[in-house]
C-alpha cells in the first residue's frame, strides 16, 4: 500500500529531472567552452567548477526543480478563490487556467510571445527594485550572498522571492491573457536567459548594451550597492534601466568585488532558508524572546 502511494510520487521526481538534468548538463558543458577562451572571461582564472558556492547552488538547483511549481500555488490559490467569488462558474474558472482569459487572451499565439517577454519583463523589472528595499532585502539577498557569479548563481534564490517575482507573475500575465502554452514555449528561453546574464564573460554586445542584458551589465547588479548593485534590475531588456535611470555600465571596466557585506549570510542551502528570519545578532526572534525570559 506505502509502496503503491509512493510510486507516482517518485514517477514525478523523475520526470522533473528528466527534463531538467540535460538542460543543466547543456549549460554545463557550453559555459565549461567558453572559459577555455580566457581573454573572454569576465573573471579570468576562474571558473565555475570550482565556485566555492558550487554545491550551494547545486542545491538550490535539484531541491527547486523538484518544488518550483509549488511556489506558484499561494498566487494561484489567491487567483482562484478571487475568481470562484465572481460570477464565473467552476468549468470556466478551470478554462481560465487552462488557457488564460484576459484582453491579451486574443492575440495570435507570436504576438502573444511578444507581449509575454516585454510586460513580464517590465513587471519583474519593478518587483526585483521592491526586493532590494528594506522590507523584502533580505530575502532577496541569498541570490547576492554569492562571491564569485557564474551561471549556477542563476539558480539561487529563496523560495519566498521565487514566490514574490516569477511566480507571481505568471499568475499576472496568465490574468491578463497570456496562454500557458506561450509560457511553457519560453521556458527553455528563460533559463538560457538567467543562465547567460550570470555567466562569466565579459561580453557586452557594443551598442546593444542598452537594449539587452549582457553578462557585464549583470554582474553589475552583483557588485555591493556602492558600486553598481543598485543598479540594472531588468533581467532581459536593459532598455528598461535606461528609461527608468538604473542603467550602469561604466566604460572600459569590469566588475570585480560580488557578494553581500553581511557576516550572517553564509554558504549552504538550509542555512541560506533560514537568514531572513533572523535577528542582526544571528539568532531567532521567537528564541531571543525566550532567553529574555
Amino acid at each position: 500500500m506505502f509502496l503503491d502511494s509512493l510510486l507516482p510520487i517518485l514517477q514525478k521526481i523523475i520526470n522533473v529531472y528528466t527534463r531538467q538534468i540535460p538542460i543543466i548538463i547543456g549549460l554545463a558543458c557550453l559555459f565549461a567552452a567558453c572559459t577555455v577562451f580566457k581573454s573572454q572571461a569576465s573573471s579570468p582564472g576562474k571558473v565555475w567548477w570550482r565556485n566555492p558556492g558550487l554545491a550551494t547552488d547545486v542545491t538550490y538547483a535539484l531541491l527547486h526543480g523538484i518544488a518550483g511549481p509549488y511556489f506558484k500555488l499561494p498566487a494561484l490559490t489567491l487567483v482562484y478563490v478571487a475568481l470562484s467569488l465572481t460570477v464565473m462558474t467552476p468549468v470556466e474558472v478551470g478554462e481560465f487556467f487552462a488557457h488564460g482569459g484576459g484582453p491579451l487572451s486574443v492575440l495570435p499565439f507570436w504576438a502573444q510571445v511578444v507581449a509575454q517577454l516585454i510586460i513580464a519583463d517590465l513587471l519583474l523589472y519593478w518587483i526585483h527594485r521592491i526586493f532590494h528595499g528594506h522590507a523584502m532585502w533580505r530575502y532577496h539577498a541569498i541570490h547576492h550572498s554569492a562571491e564569485e557569479v557564474d551561471w549556477t548563481t542563476s539558480y539561487r534564490f529563496h523560495p519566498v522571492n521565487l514566490m514574490l517575482q516569477p511566480a507571481l507573475v505568471t499568475v499576472i500575465m496568465l490574468t491578463l491573457g497570456i496562454s500557458p502554452e506561450v509560457m511553457a514555449f519560453l521556458v527553455p528561453f528563460d533559463v538560457l536567459s538567467a543562465a547567460w546574464v550570470h555567466a562569466n564573460l565579459n561580453w557586452t554586445l557594443g551598442p546593444l548594451k542598452y537594449v539587452v542584458a549582457t553578462p557585464v551589465f549583470h554582474r553589475w547588479h552583483h557588485t555591493l550597492p556602492d558600486e553598481g548593485g543598485n543598479s540594472n534590475f531588468a533581467p532581459t531588456f536593459a532598455f528598461w534601466d535606461w528609461v527608468f535611470g538604473t542603467f550602469y555600465m561604466p566604460e572600459g571596466k569590469l566588475p570585480e568585488t560580488f557578494g553581500t557585506d553581511d557576516p550572517l549570510l553564509t554558504e549552504g542551502y538550509f542555512r541560506q532558508l533560514l537568514y531572513p528570519f533572523k535577528s542582526k545578532d544571528g539568532d531567532f526572534p521567537i528564541a531571543a524572546v525566550k532567553q529574555a525570559e
